[in-house]
C-alpha cells in the first residue's frame, strides 16, 4: 500500500476521532448547562476568540458595521472576553464616543484592561456590572451588543428588560449567536424572548449557524 495513503487514512481517522469526542463533550455541555448556569470560565474565551473566528466566520467589523454606530455614541458590550469585537466598535464612535465593556468576571475585565493600556485604547472603559441591575442611567445608552452572551444569562428576559431600560428610545440593542456555543438558542427563542420584553426586530443577518438580530424598542399605541 502507498506510503502517503496510509498516512491520510490515519490522519483521516484521527480527525474523525476528534469530531466525535468534540461532538460528545458539546453535547454534554449543552445538558449541564441547560440545568446549571454559570460564566463560561475567562480562560475559554482565549479558545472561542480565536483568529480563525474573527477572520472568516463572525469578522468584528462586520458585527460592528451591522450595529449602525456614529461618532459620538455610548455603547455597551455585555461579555466583552478578550475585546476584539469591543475594539471595532471603539474604532467607530470615535472621537467622542464611548463604549462601556462589562462582565461579572474580574478577570476577564482585567485582562482587557490590560491590553488596552497596552495599545493604548482610551474609549473603552471595562467594568464589572450587574445585567440585573447596571449602574447606568434610564435612557442613556445609544447600543448595547451582546456575543453568546445573554443565553449564558440565568434570567435572560429579567437582563432584556433592564437593558430596555437603559437603552434609548431609538437605540439598537444587538444579539448574536454561534451554533458551536454550549448555550446557543435558535433565533425564534431570542426574538421570543425580546417581543416579550418589548423590543421588536429590527433588522437580521446569518443562518442557522451564525445569526445576529438587531431589535429596537415597539413604539407604544396611542390611543
Amino acid at each position: 500500500m502507498d506510503f502517503w495513503l496510509i498516512i491520510r487514512f490515519i490522519f483521516l481517522i484521527i480527525l474523525i476521532i476528534f469530531g466525535i469526542f468534540f461532538f460528545i463533550v458539546f453535547i454534554l455541555l449543552r445538558i449541564i448547562r441547560k440545568y446549571h448556569k454559570f460564566p463560561i470560565p475567562s480562560f475559554m474565551t482565549r479558545l472561542i476568540d480565536n483568529p480563525i473566528r474573527r477572520k472568516f466566520i463572525q469578522k468584528p467589523e462586520k458585527v460592528a458595521e451591522r450595529l449602525k454606530l456614529e461618532s459620538g455614541m455610548t455603547v455597551v458590550e455585555i461579555g466583552p472576553g478578550k475585546g476584539s469585537y469591543t475594539k471595532a466598535i471603539a474604532k467607530k464612535v470615535l472621537p467622542e464616543g464611548i463604549v462601556y465593556a462589562i462582565d461579572i468576571q474580574e478577570s476577564v475585565i482585567n485582562r482587557l484592561k490590560k491590553r488596552i493600556e497596552k495599545e493604548n485604547i482610551t474609549n473603552i472603559i471595562p467594568k464589572i456590572d450587574d445585567a440585573y441591575n447596571l449602574s447606568f442611567e434610564d435612557e442613556s445608552i445609544d447600543r448595547v451588543l451582546m456575543i453568546a452572551c445573554l443565553p449564558e444569562i440565568p434570567e435572560p428576559i429579567r437582563a432584556l428588560k433592564e437593558l430596555k431600560r437603559v437603552l434609548k428610545t431609538d437605540g439598537l440593542i444587538s444579539l448574536s449567536e454561534i451554533f458551536p456555543d454550549p448555550d446557543y438558542p435558535r433565533r425564534k427563542t431570542e426574538k421570543k424572548w425580546a417581543e416579550e420584553v418589548g423590543f421588536e426586530l429590527e433588522e437580521q443577518f446569518g443562518n442557522w449557524f451564525i445569526y445576529q438580530l438587531n431589535f429596537k424598542i415597539k413604539p407604544k399605541k396611542i390611543n
